[in-house]
């Protein structure tokens, strides 16, 4: 297969009907597959393959090598933005844990390589580079196929029917709570799996289409693998956040002002930081967090207003037990939500997050289609969620995969498929 690495900065004419080949399709369900994160090893080392993503992370830098070193003229604006996102995401929890904890930067690194997961959009646009486009159809199919391969590698993961990594498990939920503190919560033996994107993709797919009688199925084995397998409550109000800012936006891109929406997260972010403060300045708990978080959270608070919002880095467990060493708990950065975000990179989040919404917003001005739609409303979702969660940080893979299947359907103008134009002239 020739490699046409110029795919990176235009797109192929995407058609109606189906035009990439049986091969061509099943290439895009395995890569997706690949990269998803559906066969990671999951967080408490039950599932999955060891060393795969590590795999895949390695694989995602060489690419990127190769594209700086051989072929920089292939890079968009787009591309540019997130490579920068990524090496600042990635560089600047090690550098500030090891000035505020002393750290050796090896452990800040290997804390942070999920970052680099962002980094899988490009083998995947390189791989496919030299193929024909993928129209509405294909796209269908693939996601439909990943779906419903999502859903049963899960159930058989859940029900023990893939045998677990012997010998190489151990307990994270037990050490988020002090010392006494015994865990009964039965979720824990399912909960790591890592079907959580890709699992909502196809369900995403048909309701940014319209096709709301064909997700009626989807959308009822979507919510009984949150109920009964996954059973992750900041993962369900994410996924019905995004597809209400789907159900929105498919009714308002066409003709209203994306950049306008993007406001949208600035305001969250300002309020729940001045609803942090009043909870910090007054000594009142945080309705939505238990007891054990509300620890971390004013503990957290204090020390980045302490250091006038300036990042610490985060400690890895890999040195020193981690938080617990310094605080007497174990703290995950990530869990705490904004608190722990302000902590871990300080008032840097603030311009790491526009990086983000640039990319986004570039994106759905260039290509109007129902994956921009889908990445537009997963960005709005995220920051909704921000109080709750690392949302820069986790979910890597989701935001590159969209990306690639925002590219890879073209651009939409009134349902006229249309290739990018490049060097002046249309493709």
């Amino acid at each position: 297969m020739q490699i046409n690495a110029s795919f990176l900065k235009t797109v192929s004419p995407a058609r109606m009907g189906a035009v990439a080949s049986a091969y061509d399709k099943w290439v895009m369900i395995a890569a997706l597959a690949l990269v998803s994160g559906l066969f990671f090893l999951s967080d408490d080392h039950r599932f999955g393959l060891v060393f795969l993503r590590e795999a895949v992370i390695g694989l995602s830098l060489l690419t990127v090598i190769y594209i700086l070193a051989a072929k920089q003229e292939v890079l968009d604006t787009i591309d540019w933005y997130l490579l920068a996102l990524v090496a600042l995401l990635f560089l600047i929890p090690p550098i500030f844990a090891y000035v505020s904890f002393q750290q050796p930067l090896q452990y800040g690194f290997l804390e942070e390589r999920r970052t680099l997961l962002y980094l899988i959009y490009f083998p995947i646009m390189l791989a496919i580079g030299g193929r024909r486009g993928y129209g509405e159809s294909d796209l269908e199919t693939i996601l439909k196929y990943l779906f419903y391969l999502a859903l049963a590698w899960s159930a058989a993961n859940a029900f023990e029917l893939i045998p677990r990594n012997a010998g190489f498990e151990f307990s994270v939920h037990a050490e988020q709570f002090a010392d006494d503190f015994v865990a009964t919560d039965e979720r824990f033996a399912t909960r790591f799996l890592e079907a959580g994107f890709l699992i909502a993709l196809y369900p995403y797919y048909l309701v940014a289409r319209g096709e709301f009688l064909k997700a009626v199925i989807p959308l009822g084995l979507l919510a009984a693998y949150m109920l009964y397998i996954n059973q992750t409550r900041g993962m369900s109000l994410a996924i019905v956040l995004t597809l209400v800012w789907i159900t929105i936006l498919r009714q308002r891109l066409s003709n209203f002002n994306v950049s306008v929406l993007l406001l949208i997260p600035v305001v969250a972010v300002l309020g729940y930081l001045s609803y942090f403060l009043y909870v910090y300045a007054f000594n009142e708990s945080v309705i939505f967090y238990d007891y054990h978080r509300n620890k971390e959270l004013t503990v957290m608070l204090g020390e980045a207003l302490s250091n006038f919002l300036m990042p610490h880095g985060a400690l890895s467990l890999q040195f020193n037990e981690g938080f617990r060493s310094v605080y007497g708990i174990n703290m995950y950065v990530s869990d705490i939500g904004l608190t722990g975000l302000l902590f871990k990179y300080g008032i840097l989040l603030f311009p790491l997050a526009f990086l983000m919404v640039m990319i986004v917003h570039l994106l759905a001005a260039k290509y109007r289609n129902n994956f921009s739609i889908i990445l537009t409303a997963l960005l709005l979702a995220d920051f909704m969620m921000i109080p709750f969660g690392d949302f820069l940080g986790r979910g890597a893979e989701e935001f590159a995969l969209l990306m690639v299947l925002v590219r890879l359907q073209g651009v939409d103008h009134g349902h006229q498929y249309i290739a990018c134009v490049r060097r002046g002239r249309a493709s």
